[in-house]
């Protein structure tokens, strides 16, 4: 018979669990949005999952490590929280950046704490399933939180609110000794009371504000750091959302300021008091130029940024502008400037939307003269360090959305950073314009150019794109010609005059894939399944390879440690030790990738619908989470894990086919019922993706109690593969490959089931004989 106090314990398992757990995500999330603001957007993906290795390497410490006296899952917990309030003001005060290492470092003892806590629990006797499923509770809850705390108060006060479900779960928790838990209540307790004035406090002066003076070895794409550095300028104001921080620096200049996002990706806020007069220098501009080259009366602006392709838009004579912008917190710092932005937002005809360009564009009713693209960033780190996290403004069905939305003699203008993604976004547009009007290579043409700011220019290395539904006139081209002479831009094709660039297509000397494909550079046309548009040298990224070196070095360094910790385990414990059957590794294995590649993929195919990228990670993480909650309380019982399985399979297939046919038609519902569709579909694979590792858990807790933790430790090493081979696959063949590999994952698990009732029927006659003997 169970003890009397049995259930209680283990009740207090699970909220302790689910508490630490909501703190851990939200943690991850919270620490994804400050990284997004300190390093480049590329590595944060690979500094965050570092830190979350930390998880498994602590569930299997709690196994591997002798109990020391005084140690206790309610003080590990109260370390958690104590540690990430530290960290919030740690790296707001010394943020420094040379050493990826020692972020990852520092990120991951939240997590390693986090996974010591779990792999007690899983071994305190408490039902593992009933516990899998408040982790993953607790976890949904922790997104829904950091999200929620992140619009409110911004990323480093959200890292330090939410240690406050790490104090509570110190409450709940088992503790160490008897004589010292009253005190150590008492001292959690006051923790938590005093967190609450400092987060109402957080938007305070100087309290949580990134020292970037102290930024050593900024990333070059960190532009505010350089900014900050010229005679006169300060930082005037901040703003955070889950999106992105935006940081507006004056002074320097008296007719203008810049705003950051996320301290790079700056843009120009001007002087505006209602007459245009007073900004007509900027007719003088090369992004101007396409403006200017045809009508604009009724304009959209995809990336709006501090307003100066408004500004153009209304010199080129719009009377209607549909201004987008991804950051609201960018939008924020415009409305709150009187001189420098709230006069240009109350211009009439002026509307200004937050959301994502494309999304907004397609729901909107169209009828546009000009729809403007100028140097969108279309990277973005969103809110979980997904390695995949880019929108969908630059593929080959954005821009043909962009042209259906034109009038009859429309255009659509992209201004680039420089001269290969120039020739990418061009290539892209011609190539969205054959396939939307069945034109040919050389009739195609006609209704494109392409201009490149050369080294002499005001602003060398931009390039322009023009690509108009009609043939363009020559008037529109006599004004191009003219301005690429003015500002000494090289005219790289213009119908007519500079034909060189595309000759092969135009006397059909060479198919239009195959001359896209002859470069030392990914110039392809991007497509939704592989929209990485930044993407232009060929291979893997240089972060994805150092991803790859770390993810190796740490596997190789922790299949040894577990190796020898096991070995030595078995040679103390005997024939009925408590170890791992080879089965059940084989399920945690690829129940962790194939979970990791699954997530990978639906946040980014999410990015297309939810209008956020922050929004798209959140609702996805949050619906899978939950989703496996009640998938682990199924497992075994009402849900089989091969049924699970197959179910895991057929459902991403089925969804894959679903977005191809009816991907459109899903663009164009309400947001509501948008969020709510990937909301079902989450949970829904949630559901079933999250039955076959809490059984295994059971089975193994039930068939050797205390070897579970290696099998939640296995699972989270074979997680981090999981997200490395999901980003690899997505950038090399396509998001659609990555469903698939998670498809093969789940299909694994029925052989590895099979393998695993055979090795428990040996077993069971390895046992039978030695009870005869």
């Amino acid at each position: 018979m169970a003890p009397a106090n049995a259930r209680p314990a283990s009740l207090r398992w699970m909220l302790g669990i689910g508490c630490l757990s909501a703190s851990a995500l939200g943690l991850e999330i919270a620490l994804t949005r400050v990284f997004g603001v300190l390093l480049q957007y590329h590595y944060v993906s690979l500094v965050v999952s570092l830190a979350v290795l930390g998880i498994g390497i602590g569930g299997y410490a709690a196994r591997a490590l002798p109990e020391r006296p005084g140690s206790s899952a309610a003080g590990a917990a109260l370390a958690t929280g104590l540690y990430a309030a530290l960290l919030s003001f740690a790296l707001a005060r010394y943020p420094y950046v040379g050493q990826l290492p020692l972020y990852a470092l520092a990120a991951s003892v939240p997590f390693v704490l986090f996974g010591w806590c779990m792999g007690k629990a899983l071994s305190s006797g408490a039902e593992p399933r009933r516990l899998y499923a408040a982790d993953l509770l607790g976890a949904a809850l922790g997104v829904a939180a950091a999200y929620g705390l992140l619009q409110l108060l911004g990323g480093l006060a959200a890292l330090f609110a939410l240690a406050a479900p790490a104090f509570a779960a110190a409450l709940l928790l088992p503790g160490g000794r008897p004589e010292r838990r009253p005190a150590q209540r008492r001292w959690t307790a006051a923790l938590l009371l005093a967190a609450v004035p400092l987060v109402a406090a957080a938007g305070g002066p100087g309290l949580w504000q990134i020292n970037f003076a102290g930024l050593s070895g900024a990333a070059p794409d960190k532009t505010i750091v350089a900014a900050l550095r010229q005679p006169g300028a300060e930082l005037e104001r901040s703003y955070w959302d889950a999106f992105a921080r935006a940081d507006v620096v004056g002074g320097a200049e008296a007719d203008r300021k810049t705003v950051f996002v996320d301290g790079g990706a700056g843009s120009y806020m001007y002087r505006y008091d209602g007459n245009l007069r007073s900004v007509a220098s900027l007719a003088g501009d090369i992004e101007f130029l396409p403006f200017a080259a045809g009508p604009a009366g009724k304009t959209a602006i995809v990336g709006s940024g501090g307003g100066r392709d408004i500004l153009y838009a209304l010199l080129a004579g719009a009377k209607s502008v549909t201004a987008v912008e991804m950051s609201g917190s960018l939008v924020q710092a415009m409305r709150e400037d009187e001189q420098f932005g709230r006069a240009l937002l109350a211009e009439p005809g002026v509307e200004v939307v937050v959301g994502d360009g494309r999304s907004v564009l397609e729901r909107s009713d169209g009828g546009f003269d000009l729809i403007a693209l100028d140097l969108v960033y279309s990277q973005v780190g969103g809110t979980n360090g997904h390695a995949l996290s880019e929108n969908y403004a630059f593929t080959r069905e954005a821009f043909q959305a962009y042209m259906q939305k034109l009038n009859e003699n429309g255009r659509l203008i992209v201004v680039s950073h420089q001269g290969i993604e120039g020739v990418r976004a061009f290539y892209t547009a011609l190539a969205a314009h054959m396939e939307l009007t069945g034109a040919k290579p050389a009739e195609a043409v006609r209704h494109a150019a392409l201009l490149l700011a050369s080294p002499e220019s005001k602003s060398p290395g931009l390039a322009l794109t023009v690509l108009q539904r009609q043939p363009l006139q020559q008037k529109q081209l006599d004004t191009l010609l003219a301005g690429a002479q003015a500002l000494k831009l090289q005219t790289l094709f213009l119908p007519g005059s500079s034909e060189q660039l595309l000759k092969p297509l135009i006397d059909g000397a060479m198919p239009f894939d195959r001359f896209v494909a002859d470069s030392d550079y990914n110039v392809y046309p991007t497509v939704d399944d592989r929209p990485f548009f930044y993407l232009l040298t060929p291979g893997l990224p240089a972060s994805l390879r150092t991803w790859l070196a770390a993810v190796a070095l740490l596997t190789a360094l922790l299949g040894v440690w577990i190796w020898r910790r096991e070995r030595a385990l078995s040679r103390a414990a005997g024939p009925s030790g408590a170890r791992a059957d080879q089965a059940s590794l084989l399920v945690a294995v690829l129940a962790g990738a194939g979970y990791m590649l699954l997530q990978a993929a639906l946040i980014q195919k999410a990015l297309k619908y939810a209008g956020s990228p922050a929004l798209a990670a959140a609702i996805v993480l949050a619906a899978m989470l939950a989703g496996g909650s009640l998938g682990s309380r199924l497992a075994g019982r009402r849900l089989p894990e091969s049924a699970a399985a197959i179910g895991a399979a057929l459902l991403i297939a089925a969804l894959t086919a679903a977005e191809a046919l009816w991907g459109g038609s899903l663009t164009a519902l309400p947001a509501a019922a948008r969020l709510g569709a990937l909301g079902l579909a989450g949970a829904a694979i949630g559901l079933l993706a999250g039955v076959p590792l809490p059984q295994r858990l059971a089975v193994a807790e039930r068939r050797r109690p205390g070897s579970s933790p290696l099998l939640f430790a296995v699972s989270g090493i074979a997680g981090l593969w999981g997200s490395w081979l999901g980003a690899a696959l997505a950038l090399t063949a396509g998001l659609r490959w990555t469903l698939a590999a998670a498809c093969l994952c789940y299909l694994l698990l029925l052989p590895a089931a099979r393998f695993g009732r055979g090795e428990a029927s040996k077993a069971k006659e390895r046992g039978g004989a030695h009870v005869n003997r």
